[in-house]
């Protein structure tokens, strides 16, 4: 039998032994030292310059001094000397220096590994956990990383009623949540008092569709297939770009065929001699409007750049397609004559008695009163051939109230008109000189500029 215990060495009273207190003790103090294990210090090689009773150091691995030998061992000082122990494996007691828990592991003093984590009520981590919080972490970050190919943090809740969320705090009062509450919806919901809350957005569970039920404010420009990518784009649920189809553009989109049966609606340019098709006039410069129900029944708008006039025609698929060009009558190509009635114009002359006026577009006339009657105009062309040229003032009653003798210089470009009395003798004829009366002017119009430009080339 063993004078000592197996695990802290201690002394036992063999039978029939003398002063057996002394034997006693011994054991009681070794127990002292060993029970509840407290380090002063791990790895010591020196000895201390000051000691207490009890205190005990573990040794490193090469002591000096009195602790010369003992590598690896317990240095207890006890009843005025060192006493040495041997620590066993999975020995364990408190370090001192740094409150920290160590185990002996037969070579070292190691921080021990601690066990399993399960079904523990609560952990809190540089905090206290409570019946609501069991898990508590009190840091500037926490991380959570992956042991493989990613990481999954779950939120799981019991049933659709409850709530499985992500709040975030201020001072502990609510200001954010994102998670689904109350029902399977995802949602992004914000509140300024942890009290009143407004949904952000609003995810759809069964089409993922998005909602912005406080409304949306976009700051920059979007981008992306969700909307138009050309200024002409047509596909269905695309947001349209300022400037698709002319709208909302300084310059609107130029288009290659007038004549295309495929074009969107909206407003575009065409240009001589890129744009190609059926036009009103010969100049292919202007602007076209093009609108409708369908791309088998719509109209088309055109506004000529350089003679101020608008046409219009329509195409029907099941009539034949386009129909022709037909013009709008307004002040750039009508005027009123001095009997009141509307009537073509291109370049007009409304000549008084006391001047001339050029209401459609200028004609550069000089206006001269020669006599009682007799009127010329400088710096004007021929009279139109086709047409009306000249509209002279009638009476209530339809009647002229004056004769008119016209004579045009084409060398000096002078329009002489001579006015009178009209006479009747089975033809009209002219009386007495009179002027043109008061209020009443005499309405001449001019060759139009193509009509002009053929007469001299022939």
């Amino acid at each position: 039998m063993s004078d000592t215990s197996p695990r802290l060495s201690l002394p036992l009273i063999a039978p029939a032994q003398a002063q057996k207190h002394v034997t006693h003790n011994e054991a009681l103090q070794r127990l002292d030292v060993l029970a509840q294990l407290t380090l002063q210090g791990i790895n010591q090689s020196a000895p201390p310059s000051i000691v207490e009773e009890g205190q005990v150091w573990a040794l490193g691995a090469g002591p000096t001094d009195a602790w010369a030998g003992q590598p690896g061992m317990l240095a207890a000082w006890m009843n005025g000397a060192w006493l040495f122990v041997a620590p066993m494996d999975g020995w364990r007691a408190t370090d001192l220096s740094d409150g920290a828990i160590k185990a002996w592991t037969g070579s070292a003093w190691d921080t021990p590994a601690i066990g399993p984590l399960e079904d523990i009520e609560g952990l809190g981590i540089n905090a206290s956990y409570d019946g609501f919080n069991r898990l508590v972490v009190a840091s500037e970050a926490s991380l959570f990383s992956h042991d493989g190919a990613g990481h999954q943090i779950k939120v799981n809740k019991a049933a659709v009623t409850d709530t499985a969320s992500l709040l975030f705090q201020t001072a502990f009062s609510g200001r954010a949540e994102m998670g689904t509450a109350g029902d399977d919806a995802f949602a992004i919901k914000v509140s300024g008092d942890g009290i009143t809350w407004n949904t952000g957005l609003l995810f759809d569970p069964a089409t993922g569709q998005a909602q912005a039920p406080a409304g949306m404010q976009v700051s920059g420009q979007m981008t992306g297939t969700a909307i138009t990518q050309t200024n002409t784009d047509t596909t269905p649920g695309r947001l349209m770009k300022v400037g698709d189809f002319g709208l909302g553009a300084t310059v609107a989109p130029l288009i290659n065929d007038i004549n295309a049966t495929n074009l969107p609606f909206g407003q575009y340019r065409t240009t001589d001699p890129q744009t190609v098709g059926t036009f009103p006039t010969s100049v292919e410069w202007g602007h076209l409007i093009n609108f409708g129900s369908s791309p088998s029944d719509f109209m088309q708008l055109f506004a000529n750049v350089l003679d101020d006039k608008l046409y219009m025609r329509r195409y029907r698929a099941a009539t034949g397609g386009f129909q022709p060009w037909r013009t709008f009558w307004n002040t750039a190509n009508t005027t009123v004559d001095a009997n009141g009635f509307i009537r073509a114009a291109s370049p007009i002359v409304q000549l008084s008695d006391i001047g001339h006026e050029e209401p459609v577009e200028p004609v550069g006339a000089i206006f001269e009163k020669c006599d009682v009657g007799q009127y010329r105009l400088s710096n004007v062309g021929p009279l139109a051939q086709t047409g009306w040229s000249v509209e002279i003032p009638r009476d209530i009653n339809g009647n002229r109230q004056l004769f008119v003798d016209l004579d045009y210089d084409a060398a000096n470009a002078t329009l002489t008109l001579r006015t009178s009395t009209p006479v009747w003798d089975g033809h009209w004829q002219a009386g007495a000189p009179c002027d043109i009366p008061q209020d009443r002017w005499i309405d001449l119009r001019f060759a139009p500029l193509a009509e002009e430009g053929a007469d001299q080339a022939g």
